[in-house]
């Protein structure tokens, strides 16, 4: 299969889409909880919607 570099990171790109989604939005939906939630916990949590959101904009450049 010779496929062009164009091809692999359009298909990169698609095969993370949905798992990052997946983390973004349920990170979110757990921050809707975030004063039932221990500080470290929430701190935890908005770090990874933060570097999640990053991943997404860095997909989106490629």
């Amino acid at each position: 299969m010779n496929e062009s570099m164009e091809d692999l990171l359009r298909r990169f790109r698609h095969d993370l889409a949905n798992p990052l989604s997946a983390i973004l939005a349920e990170t979110q939906l757990l921050l809707l909880r975030a004063e039932t939630l221990d500080p470290e916990t929430v701190a935890s949590l908005r770090e990874i919607e933060g570097l999640s959101r990053r991943m997404r904009d860095i997909m989106a450049q490629v």
